[in-house]
Parts: C-alpha cells; structure tokens; sequence
C-alpha cells in the first residue's frame, strides 16, 4: 500500500515524534490504556509502510526497542483483542487491523 507523502515537513516531523514517543517513553505495555489515537496512528503507519521509516532516526538500543514493542502490537490477533473492546472506536481499530492483515 502506498502512502501520500506529507509535504508540511512540520506536521511530518509532529508525527514522527508522537510515534516514537508512543513506542519509548509513552508505551504502557497494553493497549487498552493506550490513547486510541496513538494505537490507530501506529497500525495505520504499519499499514502504510512507513512505521520503520518513523524509527529510522533512533539510536540502535531505542530503535530495537521501539521495533520490538510495535511488532507486539502488530502480532496481536485481532479477533482475540476485538474480543476485549470497550468502545466501538477499539473495535474499529481491531478490525481495520484484521482487514490489513488479511490483505
């Protein structure tokens, strides 16, 4: 799947940051305490291709770290997660995930 580019090098910049804060110093080793806009940014970057680009910049330790903890996340079946929802917007999340995984 191909993403469109971000031309506002700002916004772009924004982004990158919240997705590795998210994976480092944000991370709360579930994602149900996870900010619901943080999870679906994470999955949709993973979708887009362009998660590992976002980490490119990281030392190697954070960079495997941050690597590990969103490959957790990408791992998480989605019918046993969708399964322990609380809202319809984790619902969503989780079978947007199911969709991408089986394409």
């Amino acid at each position: 799947m191909t993403a469109h580019p971000l031309t506002d090098s700002s916004e772009k910049q924004r982004l990158v940051q919240r997705l590795q804060d998210s994976l480092l110093e944000r991370w709360t080793n579930d994602w149900r305490r996870m900010s619901r806009r943080m999870l679906a940014l994470i999955l949709l970057a993973h979708a887009a291709d362009v998660l590992e680009n976002t980490l490119s910049s990281l030392s190697d330790e954070r960079y495997d770290t941050a690597c590990l903890r969103s490959r957790t996340l990408l791992e998480a079946d989605p019918e046993l997660e969708s399964a322990k929802v609380t809202t319809p917007a984790e619902e969503v999340i989780w079978a947007v995930l199911a969709a991408f995984n089986r394409s």
